[in-house]
């Protein structure tokens, strides 16, 4: 075209406002765009950090509670379980100590029962009995108990062992007394039982007299020795000795057969057993009181065993009687 320079180094320049500028218009690369920068101040970046710093401590801190309970709660059932291992195996051995205490207190009762059949029906002092309740231990105290653990124990079990500790205790507490009373009896009453059964020995007479005011009158006087009559006899001296209770002093007098006893004074003998039954001595009482003591300690171990016709109230089972159920309890009650 006339009057149009085309150079290979000049661009090709269109009116703008041509419609064709958009398309004959060189291309040019899209620029990126510019980052947009954003002002913070300081303050607000410190609260930032701050903020974090809380929130990251409130986490580890849960996380630590959780790890402690976490490790509490195992810690605890770990404990707890062998406490209960250790408790059955307290009880397994508490079984076997009342089991050898139940057979201890076996044989103090055939003891007992042998030495109060000799008292009472043979008319015997049981001479070897001290020596043989002496040696026997029913080994079952508050020592038992030291160190057990009760986690597995039930209620009722551990109410029955601390009752048999209690009433071992006190069975104890009435063999030392039996021991003392054999003791202080034995040479008395192996005195007393030398008599053969049915011999009669009068050692007291009745004085018939008269008092300072003319009555008639009584003294009762100890003979100064023994009359032994055999079952059946009825001969008796002329007349007795004896030491007049009022005075001291040694008397005599004849048997009385009859009479004036104002004009003839005369004495006669007190039938033992009557006086027995109203002025027991001390010796009588004692050899009562030993069998009674013999029949109490069977009692305690073996229970009140009531005849058909017989009414006990409140009776109490023994100590073997209990010995068993504290062994069923301590083997099979116990949790397991």
């Amino acid at each position: 075209m006339a009057g149009m320079h085309v150079g290979a180094s000049t661009p090709f320049a269109v009116d703008p406002s041509n419609p064709l500028a958009a398309v004959a218009a060189p291309y040019r690369a899209p620029q990126p765009p510019q980052p947009t920068r954003i002002e913070v101040d300081e303050a607000t970046v410190q609260q930032a950090r701050t903020g974090a710093r809380k929130q990251g401590l409130f986490i580890a801190g849960a996380a630590a509670v959780v790890a402690l309970v976490i490790g509490y709660g195992v810690g605890k059932v770990a404990a707890s379980s062998e406490g209960r291992t250790k408790s059955r195996e307290d009880a397994t051995q508490l079984a076997a100590d009342v089991g050898e205490a139940k057979n201890k207190l076996q044989q103090m009762a055939e003891k007992l029962e042998a030495g109060r059949s000799a008292l009472v029906k043979d008319r015997q002092f049981p001479s070897t009995l001290a020596k043989e309740l002496g040696g026997i231990n029913v080994d079952f105290d508050g020592g038992k108990l030291a160190g057990v653990r009760f986690s597995a124990f039930p209620q009722d079990v551990t109410a029955q062992l601390l009752e048999f500790v209690t009433s071992v205790q006190s069975l104890k507490d009435r063999k030392q007394a039996l021991l003392g009373l054999l003791t202080k009896l034995e040479k008395p009453l192996n005195e007393q039982f030398k008599a053969p059964p049915g011999q009669v020995v009068i050692d007291k007479v009745v004085v018939i007299d008269k008092d300072p005011a003319n009555n008639n009158s009584a003294i009762l006087a100890q003979l100064t020795a023994p009359i032994t009559l055999s079952q059946g006899s009825t001969t008796l001296p002329g007349e007795f000795n004896f030491t007049n209770p009022l005075t001291d002093s040694p008397s005599k007098l004849g048997k009385y057969t009859g009479g004036d006893v104002s004009r003839s004074p005369a004495a006669i003998y007190v039938v033992p057993k009557s006086f027995e039954k109203v002025c027991r001595s001390e010796l009588s009482t004692q050899a009562a009181q030993l069998g009674a003591q013999l029949q109490n300690a069977i009692r305690d171990i073996k229970g009140d065993k009531s005849g058909p016709s017989e009414i006990v109230i409140d009776s109490k089972p023994g100590l073997i009687e209990r010995a068993d159920q504290l062994m069923a309890g301590l083997t099979t009650k116990v949790q397991r």
